[in-house]
């Protein structure tokens, strides 16, 4: 801000004068973020790692929240740290992060990151063998369930 800086006041009285001590002046603004945390599909039983980075004056602190379907934000760590690893024993669905930065001026959020945690691949519907003759032609049917199938 144009205002930072460094004041002085001087008292004048006839030709005599007197200046105070030098008083600092810094302007605070909220932080910025300047790199959001990004989300990712991910098994069950991993984790992933999420980065925030920000920008501002002053001590930036920095808070991880996260959200799952039908609750509130809630705070998952204050580490003050600009990385967050998720826990390995979440349950299969959708969860939303995000990093919380604060200083003297106040506090920000970034944008929120989906990670998708979902489960192992089964087989529902084995092939079945057949007995064929040369030329004919046969369909094997498989059916997978869970996780991301392909």
């Amino acid at each position: 801000n144009s205002d930072a800086g460094s004041y002085v006041c001087t008292v004048m009285s006839g030709s005599l004068s007197v200046m105070s001590n030098t008083a600092t002046l810094t302007v605070y603004g909220q932080p910025v973020i300047l790199d959001h945390p990004t989300g990712s599909d991910v098994p069950i039983g991993r984790n992933i790692t999420l980065t925030c980075r920000a920008t501002g004056l002053g001590t930036l602190v920095y808070s991880w929240e996260r959200r799952s379907s039908g609750s509130s934000w809630s705070t998952v760590s204050n580490d003050n740290t600009t990385s967050y690893t998720t826990d390995t024993r979440l349950a299969i669905g959708e969860y939303m992060y995000r990093c919380r930065v604060r200083n003297e001026a106040g506090s920000v959020v970034s944008n929120s990151a989906t990670v998708n945690v979902y489960g192992r691949p089964s087989i529902k519907t084995h092939p079945m063998s057949h007995l064929i003759t040369v030329g004919m032609s046969v369909t094997l049917n498989c059916e997978g369930t869970g996780g991301r199938l392909i």
